[in-house]
């Protein structure tokens, strides 16, 4: 997969960085490449062109409890 032309694509590793026109590459689920999107690979299975667009790390969170902090300055929510 190509990622590539974000108009901002930042990056957390080390020292985080945002790239101008950036992207990645990923190969059999591994990201394999992170830059200007003038220096990765010009071809991929699937291209997503991302014009328009910021491109920030993900979290995938699979445990949360997030809905709580929408509750709990209501007693009656507080212990049901």
């Amino acid at each position: 997969m190509l990622v590539k032309h974000a108009d901002v694509f930042v990056t957390m590793e080390g020292a985080p960085r945002e790239l101008r026109d950036g992207g990645l590459y990923i190969e059999d689920n591994r990201i394999v490449a992170v830059g200007p999107t003038a220096e990765l690979p010009q071809t991929a299975d699937e291209v997503l062109d991302m014009r328009g667009h910021l491109v920030i790390p993900g979290l995938i969170n699979t445990h949360h409890h997030m809905y709580q902090s929408l509750t709990r300055a209501i007693p009656a929510a507080q212990n049901a």
